[in-house]
């Protein structure tokens, strides 16, 4: 029995490690982006990269939270990304953040 409750406990643990650990290759793939895209410093870079990883943890949390209410669960993501945009537009500078919807505009159009 304790070595079925120990399996159990490290199961969800590694999962959780794993599901971390994706987050923050999801956050550093965009900030890298960014990085090269905007010419970020390094003070900047972490900003972005702070910001992004809190944005893929809150819509994970909201999306657990909403999973059989998509009704609540929309207007919550909606919410997380009209905070994002706000809080990137503060770390970075409206110029920056006028430059990154340009180029995200140019790259939808390919």
């Amino acid at each position: 029995m304790k070595q079925f409750i120990l399996l159990a406990f490290l199961t969800v643990f590694t999962s959780n490690v794993f599901a971390q650990d994706d987050l923050a290759k999801k956050a550093t793939k965009i900030t890298n982006e960014m990085t090269e895209v905007l010419s970020l410093n390094e003070e900047e870079k972490a900003k972005v990269y702070e910001i992004q990883l809190n944005r893929f943890q809150e819509v994970v949390s909201i999306r657990e939270k909403y999973k059989d209410d998509s009704e609540t669960r929309k207007p919550e993501l909606k919410k997380v990304y009209k905070r994002l945009f706000g809080k990137l537009k503060k770390a970075l500078g409206k110029a920056k953040m006028q430059q990154w919807a340009d180029y995200k505009r140019e790259i939808g159009r390919e």
